[in-house]
């Protein structure tokens, strides 16, 4: 329930008067401690600052126990937990026949999911806790991810044109780097929801608009893979794709990556203008349409449906950054706190 307060001017001072059930809800008087942080939305949020009440930069260790009755049914399990923020996960096992099997599912599972490690275990049990520190920057982890993204749509080009199978192939091993972030990067968010300084619908809103963020940058990493095993195959099976082709994505791919370039960049330094957003989308818009009517044309030459393959993923990767793009205003913009 929201209440208006009067700004009060005491000598040189401003004050306003607090909640009375907030008071005592925390049980704070005259001489207790509190926390003040602003956001750049202009909100002014106030914490209780004592032992016991969550406080910025921390949260409660989050713990599950998983009966484990079919080690196929382990990865699975591990990766919802990891997503959801649980810190410590055990493992029961119905057995200790399984134990080896489990065991290669959560080795498995450390090489995708950044800071999962074995901690403690016995003959019918097994205690994993993810160790990372709770001051995650998640917005430049987001800037990794995307540059990571752009590697790999930028590589994949290049190697068609160059005919470097070694490039397209590197180009695929950085697809697990992507899960790998974009995996963490999911945990870190729902983490910052679960925190109190997550108090305003903005806030939240801020959170979900980025969740939705490295979904579409992940998406862009998955298709420039595909286009890079389509370049493999092009490129093993000799065949020779007409120049003016190529020529025409690379036109289209300089111009979603100038787009590209600018929306990361701006989503963390200020909400852009309408008009600019527009002239981007339809970039965005005029490079897929472009792309696709060249798919159909070659699609007509049945020794090019690799190459086919390929524009449909430079297709996709021009609608993900149209995606990208209506997130835009204004919600992803920065969000900078001041501590005084």
């Amino acid at each position: 329930m929201k209440k208006v307060y009067r700004l009060q001017a005491i000598g040189g001072s401003i004050y306003v008067a607090l909640p009375k059930e907030w008071l005592k809800r925390y049980n704070l008087d005259k001489g207790s401690a509190v926390e003040v942080f602003m956001d750049s939305d202009g909100g002014l949020k106030v914490l209780p600052l004592k032992k016991g009440v969550w406080h910025i930069g921390t949260s409660k260790n989050l713990e599950i126990e998983i009966f484990v009755e079919k080690p196929a049914e382990v990865f699975s399990s591990l990766l919802t937990a990891y997503l959801r923020g649980f810190d410590l996960i055990t493992l029961k096992l119905s057995s200790s026949n399984i134990e080896k099997e489990v065991k290669g599912v959560i080795d498995n599972a450390k090489e995708l999911l950044l800071g999962l490690e074995t901690v403690d275990t016995g003959s019918n049990y097994i205690v994993l806790k993810v160790l990372t520190s709770e001051d995650v920057d998640v917005e430049q982890l987001v800037r990794n991810l995307h540059k990571i993204a752009r590697s790999m749509y930028l590589d994949s080009l290049q190697a068609l044109e160059q005919r470097d199978v070694e490039l397209a192939k590197a180009v695929t091993l950085r697809d697990r780097d992507i899960n790998r972030l974009y995996f963490f990067i999911t945990r870190a968010i729902r983490k910052r929801i679960l925190s109190p300084e997550v108090m305003e619908s903005r806030s939240l809103l801020k959170l979900v608009d980025m969740r939705m963020l490295i979904k579409f940058i992940e998406s862009i990493g998955d298709e420039a893979k595909n286009a890079a095993l389509s370049a493999i195959e092009i490129i093993s099976k000799g065949l020779e794709v007409p120049k003016d082709y190529i020529n025409a994505v690379k036109e289209g791919v300089a111009k979603i990556d100038g787009v590209y370039k600018a929306v990361v960049m701006k989503a963390y330094d200020k909400a852009l203008d309408i008009t600019e957003l527009r002239e981007y989308m339809k970039v965005c818009s005029l490079v897929r349409d472009t792309i696709k009517h060249l798919r159909i044309r070659v699609a007509e030459e049945s020794t090019l449906y690799w190459f086919t393959e390929f524009l449909r993923s430079y297709e996709n990767i021009a609608m993900n950054i149209y995606d990208i793009l209506s997130l835009m205003p204004p919600e992803i913009a920065s969000s900078t706190l001041v501590y005084e």
